[in-house]
């Protein structure tokens, strides 16, 4: 194969210009958007992460999620609730151990519906606000009591806020944004002293990524515009300014989704999804539990969590 080395592209990690394409280019398998011909994926050959090229405009991103997408409040069904449920309460607990302040105000970059904020529970333990993308979204979170401002975390006005808040969250957004740089400075600055920026994001590097190949969930073509090593994570939160950084695995669903594109671009099974996932999702995600729990037990999970402080 020959490297086709770009001196124009710049890798948004670490800033480098030597990169080369991705040999294999992933498609949309879930949503199989039109826009999604539009891009490419590069690979920094400094750093090793990966990123969408050319980089979307903000109506572009827009035009990658459609109506149906996942995180768009769509119904669980009795069995995946409750295990939502235990994990939104799990994750309540792991934020109150990040902060001593009650109520501890958590910010969230892709709030949603807030579904997340309703099953951790307000009380009196929690002060809840955040940004989301869509503004029906956005909407219904505000008629459900919450600060949520409508838009992108780029576009996030936060003029008056600087400095208040004391956990902020990024669950599988980071690699989402254009400028993964800026949104951790944007969001260093939001923090109060010795505030808390957590967060998931896939991982390369690991066993789905390499034996899956195109067919691996975390590439999530063309939404997930950067993917991280987790020494790549690791190099942009330090250049952002944020310090006691622990990046650790996550156990998670991918292998299940990676199964599920294999089926569907490999073998071609004419699958049918809604809101991404098929009707056979549950026995896909029990079929591929024991990679799941493998890679987690020996660190090469799909995912990976971080924690930083400002």
């Amino acid at each position: 194969m020959t490297t086709i080395i770009a001196n124009e592209i710049s890798c948004p990690v670490c800033r480098a210009t030597d990169s080369s394409d991705l040999p294999q280019l992933p498609k949309d398998y879930e949503y199989q958007v039109a826009i999604a011909a539009d891009f490419g994926i590069r690979i920094c050959n400094a750093c090793r992460s990966e990123f969408v090229w050319p980089r979307p405009t903000l109506d572009q991103m827009r035009r990658m999620y459609p109506d149906n997408y996942y995180a768009y409040g769509t119904e669980m069904g009795s069995f995946w609730q409750l295990i939502y449920n235990m994990w939104c309460r799990a994750e309540a607990h792991r934020m109150l151990s990040l902060c001593r302040k009650r109520p501890l105000h958590l910010f969230d970059i892709g709030a949603g519906d807030c579904r997340r904020f309703k099953a951790m529970g307000a009380g009196e333990e929690f002060k809840f606000s955040g940004v989301e993308m869509n503004e029906e979204m956005a909407a219904a979170g505000c008629d459900a009591g919450f600060d949520i401002s409508p838009g992108t975390f780029e576009e996030f006005d936060q003029t008056g806020r600087a400095g208040t808040v004391d956990v902020l969250t990024i669950n599988h957004v980071i690699e989402h944004v254009t400028d993964p740089g800026e949104t951790m400075r944007k969001a260093h600055s939001l923090l109060a002293d010795d505030g808390v920026f957590t967060g998931r994001t896939p991982k390369l590097a690991s066993t789905g990524h390499r034996y899956f190949g195109r067919y691996w969930s975390g590439y999530h073509f063309p939404r997930h515009l950067q993917l991280f090593s987790k020494e790549s994570l690791e190099l942009l939160l330090h250049k952002s300014g944020f310090r006691e950084v622990e990046i650790v695995e996550e156990l998670n669903l991918f292998p299940a989704l990676s199964l599920q594109n294999f089926l569907l671009g490999k073998l071609g099974l004419p699958l049918s999804l809604e809101g991404g996932h098929s009707r056979i999702w549950t026995l896909l995600v029990f079929l591929t539990a024991p990679l799941s729990i493998f890679d987690y037990l020996f660190r090469r999970s799909d995912c990976m969590i971080f924690v930083a402080r400002k």
